[in-house]
C-alpha cells in the first residue's frame, strides 16, 4: 500500500563505504511450475475486540513468527496475538500522555527484540517495552550528528537494528517540493556518529510524488522506501523498482543488485507529467496513471527455504465504475545472496498480499473476515 499523506500547511512552514554492482543472472526459473492452495484462518478474539480500522498499519511479529504485535490508537492498548493457538493472548495499556505517553499521530511500529518495539509518530519515536513504559524518545531532527549535516531525518522513516546499536533512515521527507538523491543515514546510536550512503537507483522513487494543494490541507501521494534487517545487514528497496541495496554498516560496504526480469518491466518509467495539482480529479487520474505501472513490494525471508520473496503488481483499472478494479499480481524469489532464481504471474489472485510473512514454510497475508482479524494461508508447492 502507498502512502497517503495529509498536512495542514501553515504560514513559513563519514565518506561512504566501498560500492559496486552485483548482476545476478536469472538463472532456471524455480518458480516455473508453482501451485498453491489457500486456506482462511480466523483469530479468536474471545470477549474483546481487535480494533481493525487501520488495518495491521500499527503492527509487527515477532521473530520466531509466533506472536502479532498491534497497537491501536482507538484504546492506547497493545494486542498480543497469538499465531499458533490463532487467539488473543491479551491487551496491554499504554498512555497516550505523560512520561510513558505514546503520543498521537502514529505512523508505524517495529520489533526491535522480545523485549522492547518503537512507535513513530511524524515527530518522533520512542522506544517502549511490553509492560508500557517507555525507554528512550528518539528526535534525529534534533540530535548533533557528527557526518551528516544539513539532511531531513525524519522519524517516521526510522528503523533501529536488533542489537540497538544503529539508527537507519532516508533522509527527506515527503513533503519536500524538491528531490533530493536518495542516500542511507546510519547513525551510531551511542557516539551519534552517523555515515550517508547513496544510493541513486533510488533516486527515481521521488519522481512519482504528486501533491494535491487544497485550501488548508495539502495531501501527498508518495512512492515507499523499505528498510529491512536480516543477518546483521540492512536492505533498502523501493516500491518503484526491482533494484536491491544492502549495506553492511560494520564493513562499511555498499552492495547493489540489479536485474534483468522477464515477467514484468525491471522498474516503473513513466512519471507523471505534472507534480502538482489543485483539482482533487487531475490529482487521482494522475495517482491511477502510476499505480497502472509496475510496483514491488518489500523483501520477505522464508526461513525454512533460506530464500527471500518479493511481490510485484500492476493495477488494472475497471473501464466500469460498477466493477472494482483489479491487479496483475507476480512473485520474485532469490537465494541466500540475492540472486534471482524465479519468476511467476499469480493468475488466480487478484489481490496484492497485504502484511505479508513466513511461517511454518506457509505465506500468511492479512485478510478482513466480517470485521475479525483473518489471515489467507499460502501452501506452496515448488
Amino acid at each position: 500500500m502507498r502512502k497517503l499523506l495529509l498536512l495542514f500547511c501553515l504560514p513559513s512552514f563519514f565518506p561512504c563505504g566501498k560500492s559496486k554492482d552485483s548482476k545476478s543472472p536469472n538463472a532456471d526459473n524455480s518458480l516455473a511450475n508453482l501451485t498453491f492452495s489457500i486456506d482462511t484462518l480466523v483469530v479468536n478474539p474471545g470477549k474483546e475486540i481487535i480494533d481493525l480500522s487501520n488495518h495491521l498499519r500499527l503492527a509487527d511479529i515477532s521473530k520466531d513468527r509466533k506472536k502479532l504485535f498491534l497497537f491501536t490508537e482507538s484504546d492506547n492498548q497493545l494486542s498480543v496475538i497469538n499465531l499458533d493457538q490463532l487467539n488473543l493472548e491479551k491487551k496491554i495499556p499504554y498512555e497516550q500522555e505523560g512520561p510513558n505517553g505514546v503520543g498521537s499521530f502514529l505512523w508505524n511500529l517495529d520489533r526491535i527484540s522480545d523485549e522492547k518495539f518503537y512507535l513513530m509518530s511524524f515527530n518522533t519515536a520512542a522506544i517502549f517495552d511490553f509492560k508500557g513504559i517507555k525507554h528512550e524518545t528518539i528526535n534525529l531532527e534534533e540530535e548533533d550528528l557528527q557526518g551528516i549535516k544539513d539532511k531531513t531525518l525524519q522519524n517516521n522513516r526510522l528503523k533501529v537494528t536488533e542489537d540497538l546499536k544503529w539508527y537507519n533512515t532516508v533522509p527527506g521527507s515527503d513533503f519536500d517540493k524538491q528531490d533530493q538523491p536518495v542516500e542511507l543515514a546510519i547513525i551510531n546510536r551511542e557516539s551519534k556518529e552517523g555515515r550517508l550512503y547513496p544510493m541513486p537507483t533510488l533516486d527515481k522513487t521521488q519522481a512519482y510524488k504528486v501533491i494535491l494543494s487544497d485550501g488548508p490541507m495539502m495531501q501527498v501521494y508518495a512512492e515507499e522506501f523499505f528498510l529491512s534487517e536480516f543477518f546483521d545487514k540492512l536492505f533498502v528497496t523501493s516500491s518503484v523498482t526491482s533494484d536491491i541495496y544492502m549495506i553492511e554498516p560494520k564493513s562499511d560496504s555498499l552492495v547493489r543488485y540489479s536485474y534483468e526480469l522477464k515477467q514484468t518491466p525491471k522498474e516503473k518509467t513513466e512519471p507523471p507529467t505534472r507534480n502538482e495539482f489543485t483539482e482533487r480529479e487531475g490529482w487521482r487520474e494522475e495517482v491511477n496513471k502510476i499505480h497502472s505501472q509496475i510496483t514491488f513490494g518489500e523483501l520477505v525471508w522464508d526461513e525454512s527455504r533460506k530464500c527471500f520473496f518479493r511481490f510485484a503488481n500492476f493495477l488494472k483499472p475497471s473501464l466500469s465504475e460498477d466493477i472494482p478494479s483489479k491487479r496483475q499480481v507476480f512473485l520474485l524469489a532469490f537465494d541466500e545472496n540475492l540472486t534471482l532464481i524465479g519468476e511467476t504471474e499469480f493468475e488466480d489472485l487478484e489481490e496484492f498480499p497485504e502484511f505479508p510473512f513466513f511461517k511454518d514454510g506457509n505465506l500468511y497475508s492479512y485478510v478482513n473476515v466480517e470485521d475479525e482479524l483473518g489471515y489467507a494461508v499460502f501452501t506452496f508447492d515448488f
